[in-house]
């Protein structure tokens, strides 16, 4: 679903592209530089010999997740087995994250997760970066792919139990379903980590003399987002 939403959000900034374009003024002084003077355009470079090793990296790491994820043979867990699970044969550092479930820190992580896609659309804050949008587009997208098949095929392949499964007061459907046994690594902070810091890095890189103040905000909001998913 994540990565989805991370596509569509894509696909909507190269319709919107277009529009915003032909009302560039780049003579305009950049508002969120130092004194207002620019020292960098187009840092990235382009074309398709720079961008197809990602791409392809990116298919076949998509590719084989879900791969994995077909021939994972690994059943969801029985009223049975989770009635012989025990807590204290997770490892110490873990077992506290057994005693955690809150309904409502899942639901916050959720719109955390979908909520950080407002990042990119900020690209079109500045003519510098709006201008190369289709160029970041992919980038985005290569981003997003990498992630997802990383992410997707560790999870089919480490087929950790989650730690709620331990808790009795989770609720047994929770418990028995396929999602149970995908616990590493977190989706949701991995996804909040890769669109919070490529959008940083981007922006960071087309404006390397940005104000200070901005650019501590902005790396600070880069971390706090899946630090915050992270903990919920």
């Amino acid at each position: 679903m994540l990565f989805r939403t991370f596509l569509f959000l894509l696909i909507s900034l190269t319709i919107v592209n277009p529009l915003l374009s032909q009302t560039e003024n780049h003579d305009n002084p950049c508002p969120i530089c130092k004194d207002g003077v620019h020292v960098s355009d187009s840092p990235y470079k382009k074309g398709i010999k720079t961008e197809l090793p990602f791409l392809i990296a990116g298919t076949g790491l998509v590719g084989s997740g879900f791969l994995l994820q077909s021939i994972n043979t690994t059943e969801a867990f029985s009223e049975n087995e989770i009635n012989n699970l025990d807590r204290n044969s997770v490892n110490p550092f873990d077992r506290p994250a057994t005693y955690n479930w809150d309904p409502g820190a899942a639901t916050t992580s959720d719109y955390l997760a979908v909520g950080v896609m407002v990042l990119p659309a900020l690209l079109l804050s500045t003519h510098h970066t709006r201008s190369d949008l289709g160029n970041l587009i992919v980038m985005g997208l290569e981003v997003g792919m990498i992630n997802y098949g990383i992410a997707l095929s560790v999870k089919n392949l480490a087929n950790r139990t989650r730690p709620y499964v331990y808790n009795p007061n989770a609720p047994l459907g929770e418990k028995t379903n396929d999602d149970g046994r995908l616990s590493f690594f977190s989706a949701h902070t991995s996804h909040t980590a890769a669109v919070s810091f490529f959008f940083a890095k981007v922006m960071n890189d087309y404006h390397p003399n940005m104000k200070t103040g901005l650019k501590i905000t902005m790396w600070t909001v880069a971390m706090a987002v899946p630090t915050a998913t992270a903990y919920l």
